[in-house]
């Protein structure tokens, strides 16, 4: 089905939720980023998903045992906990012996913005309907305990306590300063404040630690709607096992109860990022690479052919950035909640192997692929598997950050770099370092010559670098049912423009997947996936993750470059690409990942990405190496010559320039406009994103600002 079909589908099932009640106090707004707050009373909304009596053919246990106990038959609503509990009589707050039986406080009251029937069409020949609200009752609270399972496993509450953990839950929203705003913009600006001042002093509240946090965004609210009358019933299906890459469909209404008219029931689609736990076929929780604002929580996700997926929940963001990542929790973990104690088995619909998503079977070699390399005590990142010998590619600013990290951010010399390691700050969002440090990090056995694994060693005839030089380096391998942790050692780092490092396994676990390059330069608008161990390292248990996008632009130079007596780059040795830019997310720990495209094939080498002068990376805007550049490394990888890794040495003052984001000098005329275009030595692009951001540095940095590069390696 297209977009456009699933949306019209899931307006069936997608409504509002909204609880007023009386808060005095202003009590009733912590947690949440926005609200309505008027004399004395406080209004909250959400996403919900309605569930006509009928609607599915196999009911939840839990939702058959929540309706026989309230003697109610008829429709349902399926939102976040988090909108309702705030408006809990004390009594029956985080109170397990009450779950199936919540009071709300005296004065408060809930109702529902459903899609309303059709009534008419309008001068275009469109249906038209009409939203109305109905009245509603919360019936119970159910925590989906498989779902805060995985989320622990996700984010790695076995490596210590909460404050010493990067994540917490929230909406990741700039605040918004010196700015003339009208009335609704102030209303969101002072809640997203809120928000961020509330969840700063997260851990002396009841999220005081990861479990108690993963149960809180997975707990999920259930409402009856009696009112509701329709005049055709519509079936829905629950989707099959979602795979990484596959498609999504948010609806829910960001913001909506500021401004239903505006709001209500937007889409927002995306593809399947990951799926927790990582080694399991059925998934209890999804990450989701797709754009969502705070009020779309509760709302239903939908795969590609309109099946019913789960639930959006609130997202994770990190402490120190402004990353973010979304969260659904699955229909299969609801259906199985509380199996235990209505002693009932859910039914689950027989589906064929083949009905599974066939469209991301192409990625599966692809993912397979991708390995997390971490660097002495905890530093991370991601490499490609070129050949069954155990040879990975990765960047050098991975095993070499000196050589790139001659600068701050503020184009200043950088003297915070070892302070920041020491105190658990991202090392990739500072210029020149990688994934991520904390300040104590368990990391699992390595495996490296059990019989059992088939581990042969391999006696190729490398570079022999020394392991002091670089510290410890160790990959984990995920294209077994568990992860395989392996000792590495480089071999081959670069000395000219490009940024590359090979590691070779010092034993090797049978059946590697190595990665199939496609050497054809790729057009603009191309769509592509960008497979990397982005944001979470070896502290979790997940797969590479999966964020999508397309070619936003091909950077290409004149003549052969490297690839002279290449059968395959004969007809583009006129134009040779050398950088690749994507509008795919990618994160800090991404480096050393493939972008590749729908048939799995790998067409570039993720390398960096752009930051603003705020110090902020901009995700969608990263640059990649394509593969066209590194043929050389894949010569090498079958041949294993070292002669052939030589051209790569060479300077190259057009590359260099080009990957500094600077203006390459034309030979040919030194005009005032070329001579202002170099000024500085940084691009008018860097200097632009600075200035539009400097608002958020210091006043000392300014000056400073407009000198830096935009380079920012990831």
């Amino acid at each position: 089905m297209e977009v456009p079909e699933i949306a019209q589908f899931a307006r069936n099932f997608s409504v509002m939720v909204r609880i007023q009640g009386p808060d005095p106090k202003r009590l009733k707004i912590q947690r949440h980023a926005f609200h309505l707050h008027q004399s004395g009373k406080t209004t909250l909304s959400a996403s919900g998903l309605l569930l006509p009596m009928g609607s599915l053919n196999d009911t939840p246990p839990v939702f058959d045992h929540i309706c026989s106990i309230h003697g109610y038959s008829g429709a349902l609503v399926v939102t976040v906990a988090s909108v309702v509990e705030p408006f809990l009589a004390a009594q029956y707050r985080n109170n397990p012996s009450q779950e199936f039986f919540p009071q709300l406080i005296p004065g408060a009251c809930i109702d529902v913005l459903v899609e309303g029937e059709k009534t008419g069409t309008n001068g275009l020949g469109e249906h038209v309907t009409t939203p109305s609200w109905l009245p509603s009752h919360v019936l119970a609270l159910v925590d989906v305990s498989a779902s805060s399972t995985a989320l622990v496993s996700l984010i790695g509450a076995h490596n210590g306590p909460s404050e010493h953990s990067s994540w917490e839950l929230g909406w990741s929203l700039a605040t918004l300063k010196n700015e003339k705003l009208d009335a609704f913009q102030k209303q969101v600006g002072n809640d997203i404040r809120s928000l961020v001042q509330i969840h700063g002093n997260q851990s002396s509240d009841e999220s005081s630690n990861l479990l108690k946090m993963a149960k809180s965004a997975t707990r999920i609210a259930i409402l009856r709607v009696p009112a509701l009358d329709l005049e055709k019933l519509i079936h829905i299906n629950i989707s099959p096992p979602q795979e990484r890459g596959n498609l999504l469909l948010v609806m829910g209404s960001p913001f909506g109860v500021l401004s239903p008219l505006h709001f209500f029931n937007s889409i927002s689609y995306g593809a399947v990022a990951n799926c927790c736990p990582s080694h399991s076929h059925r998934s209890s929780l999804l990450m989701a690479d797709v754009h969502c604002l705070p009020g779309m929580e509760g709302g239903p996700v939908f795969d590609k052919h309109a099946c019913l997926t789960g639930i959006l929940t609130t997202p994770l963001r990190q402490k120190d950035g402004r990353a973010e990542i979304q969260l659904v929790i699955t229909w299969d973990a609801i259906a199985t909640a509380w199996v235990n104690q209505v002693r009932k088995e859910p039914k689950r619909a027989q589906k064929e192997q083949s009905d599974r998503q066939i469209d991301s079977s192409p990625f599966k070699k692809a993912l397979s692929s991708i390995v997390l390399v971490t660097v002495g005590s905890g530093a991370w990142a991601s490499g490609i598997v070129l050949n069954k010998h155990g040879l990975i590619l990765t960047n050098a600013h991975i095993v070499e950050p000196w050589r790139f990290g001659r600068t701050s951010l503020l184009g200043l010399t950088d003297n915070n770099t070892i302070s920041s390691v020491q105190h658990g700050m991202p090392l990739s969002w500072r210029e020149g370092n990688v994934g991520e440090q904390e300040s104590q990090i368990f990391f699992p056995s390595r495996l490296g010559g059990s019989s059992s694994l088939g581990v042969s060693g391999h006696g190729a005839s490398l570079l022999n670098f020394s392991h002091n030089r670089y510290g410890n380096i160790s990959v984990r391998l995920d294209h077994m049912d568990c992860p395989i942790w392996c000792s590495a050692r480089v071999v081959y780092v670069s000395k000219g423009p490009l940024d590359i490092a090979l590691l070779q396994l010092e034993s090797v676990p049978n059946q590697l997947h190595e990665i199939n390059p496609e050497f054809r330069c790729p057009p603009s608008g191309l769509s592509v996936h960008v497979i990397g161990h982005g944001l979470l390292g070896p502290q979790s248990d997940v797969c590479p993750s999966v964020s999508s996008g397309v070619i936003a632009n091909v950077i290409k130079i004149p003549g052969s470059l490297h690839l002279h007596g290449s059968s395959k780059m004969e007809a583009e040795t006129k134009n040779i690409p050398v950088m690749l830019q994507t509008t795919a997310a990618v994160h800090p720990g991404a480096s050393g990942g493939a972008v590749v495209n729908s048939d799995g094939h790998m067409i570039g080498l993720v390398t960096s990405n752009a930051r603003h002068g705020g110090g902020n990376i901009i995700p969608r805007l990263n640059f990649s190496i394509p593969c066209a550049a590194l043929e050389p490394i894949f010569k090498f990888s079958e041949k294993q010559d070292l002669l052939l890794l030589q051209v790569l040495d060479k300077p190259n003052e057009v590359l260099s320039s080009i990957w500094a984001l600077v203006p390459v000098q034309s030979p040919k005329s030194d005009s005032p406009l070329e001579k202002s275009n170099r000024e500085g030595k940084g691009s008018r692009f860097s200097k632009f994103l600075a200035e539009k951001h400097a608002e958020f540095a210091p006043r000392r940095d300014v000056e400073a600002l407009n000198k830096g590069k935009l380079h920012s390696k990831i």
